[in-house]
């Protein structure tokens, strides 16, 4: 698709979904610290159709402010040409009693390959905070030719 093309639209749900399971892509998502101000954080993810499941650290910013506040941003989008897009309103929900070891290692696979999986078990000994990012809203661009918000709003899909 060349840049100056009018193929750009939103991704079908097929699309998105090889999207956001393909790749070593990170998300990031947004939340508001206590003072106001917003903070972005990057992290790996998986993605099941649905939501996606985050393995964060308990003492990280993202995720003191979402225990405060479950409503986030998340991003996923493409570093390279084409300029491919997920976003979406989501809320949190913190996983209690979740087994995390086998989906880190399945997340170690895909960030850092066999090769970091010495490392990546090295830090299962310290403690996680798993929580899934349900989308409640949700926008995508499959990267053709010019971004339609040039000459129309965003349009956020209802999700749930």
């Amino acid at each position: 698709m060349a840049m100056t093309s009018n193929e750009g639209r939103g991704m079908t749900p097929e699309e998105r979904n090889e999207f956001l399971t393909t790749g070593r892509i990170f998300a990031k998502i947004a939340t508001v610290n206590e003072d106001g101000f917003p903070q972005v954080s990057p992290v790996w993810y998986t993605w099941d159709g649905e939501s996606f499941l985050i393995i964060s650290k308990e003492r990280t910013g993202m995720v003191k402010n979402l225990r405060r506040d479950p409503r986030c941003g998340i991003l996923v989008d493409n570093p390279t040409l084409p300029y491919k897009r997920v976003s979406a309103q989501a809320e949190v929900e913190f996983l209690e009693d979740f087994e995390y070891i086998e989906p880190m290692r399945e997340m170690i696979l895909r960030y850092l390959g066999q090769e970091g999986m010495e490392y990546g078990e090295s830090t299962f000994e310290f403690a996680r905070t798993p929580f899934k990012v349900h989308p409640v809203r949700m926008t995508s661009w499959n990267g053709g030719g010019f971004d339609r918000t040039f000459s129309k709003e965003t349009v956020w899909k209802e999700v749930r």
